[in-house]
Order: structure tokens, then sequence, then C-alpha cells
């Protein structure tokens, strides 16, 4: 199984139930995104289930579009790992955001674990000269311009914790097997 593919089913479920909680009652929506007041508060599932969840039709068919992207350039090759760099990226973005924006502060979307897996293959791939190199980087910068200041209310110190997650990521699973 193709883990890209994985992933962009669990963002188009993760809309279903986000439009589901919408339409049953708006409110629902605040204890399956991220409200950061609801987390200083106990809900820490919330850094989980923010992932995923969103009603946002723009926000899961642009992250399915983007995971789709790094399948086209990466095919998956890092398997199982790809998961976990995801979950790692969206887990951390989402604490990022947690401890920079003020409590009333509701965010949601894939975006943070899907620039982890991004930077992940890419820094991956620079530290071991391969195909994108440089130019990955610099892909990466764009990318993460594009996204960032072009388009409305994006969780931007998500999208940063996502990155940093992917570079640690990509620079330990090198390092490892440079040294093994």
């Amino acid at each position: 199984m193709k883990i890209s593919f994985f992933i962009i089913s669990l963002i188009i479920l993760g809309f279903i139930i986000g439009e589901v909680e919408y339409l049953i009652n708006p409110y629902l929506l605040l204890y399956s995104e991220q409200l950061n007041y609801l987390v200083i508060h106990g809900y820490y599932y919330e850094i989980l289930t923010s992932i995923f969840v969103t009603n946002s039709f723009f926000d899961a068919a642009f992250n399915s579009i983007s995971m789709y992207v790094i399948y086209l350039l990466f095919r998956s090759r890092a398997g199982w790992l790809e998961m976990a760099v995801f979950l790692v990226g969206g887990v951390v973005g989402n604490i990022f955001s947690l401890l920079y924006y003020p409590p009333l502060t509701l965010s949601a979307g894939a975006s943070g674990g899907i620039f982890a897996v991004l930077s992940y293959y890419i820094f991956h791939d620079f530290l071991k000269e391969k195909e994108m190199g440089i130019y990955g980087l610099f892909y990466l910068f764009v990318i993460f311009m594009i996204s960032d200041f072009i388009f409305p209310n994006v969780d931007m110190i998500a999208h940063i914790g996502g990155i940093a997650s992917g570079i640690t990521l990509g620079s330990a699973v090198s390092l490892k097997r440079d040294s093994g």
C-alpha cells in the first residue's frame, strides 16, 4: 500500500467527519479541531484529531492534492516511516500553534504533517546528494512562501513546526543509515 494514498484517505475522511459535525451542530468542531483554550484545559486529543478533522473543502482538497504531488515526486519510498513523519510533523506543528497563538485560536488541517513529509524527503535527499538536492530546498521554500503568504487563514506556525520535524527526522534517518 502506498502510504501517501492512505494519508489522503485520512484527510478525506477527516473532511467528511468535519462536515457531518458541522451539519449536526457547528460547535462540535470545537471538540475535534484544535481550540487552544480547550487543549490548555485538558482536551489534549485535539492536537491529534485536528490534523485530520476540518470542515473546509479548500483545506482538504489542497492537502489531498499536496500529498498526491509528494507521492508523484517520492513514490512513498519511506514506507510506513512516511506516516510516522506525517503524524510527528502534524503534532509538532499543532504544539507550535498552541504555544504561539492565543487561547481562542481554532486551527485544523493536515498541512503541518504534509510539510513534515515534504521536508523529510527533500532534506534526506539533500544529505544523500540525490535527485533534488539544492533544488529541492528551493522548492520547499517556494511552496512555503506560496501557501503561507498567498492563501488566507493559513497556520504558518504549524508549517514551520512541520518543516522543523521533517528536517530533524530526515537528518536522523540519514545519519543513522550512514553510521549503521
